[in-house]
């Protein structure tokens, strides 16, 4: 079973999640329901969120996301 990356909908709440399976579907902050993301819209969208949780231990979590750097 893979880890998924799960954001709250609530127009208040700017929690992410990481290492959510399928099962779980509500917000840790505000009780409301959360929505599956994929890498893709993490990185553009919710990247730089302050409110970043670990769904499993409940902790803060930040991933590193790798930069890519052009040689010239």
């Amino acid at each position: 079973m893979e880890a998924k990356i799960k954001v709250c909908v609530d127009p208040g709440c700017e929690a992410v999640y990481h290492n959510c399976h399928t099962k779980p579907s509500y917000c840790f902050d505000c009780g409301g329901r959360i929505m599956e993301i994929n890498q893709d819209t993490y990185t553009k969208k919710f990247s730089n969120n302050w409110f970043q949780y670990d769904y499993e231990t409940k902790e803060y979590y930040k991933p590193i996301i790798p930069q890519l750097k052009l040689d010239l």
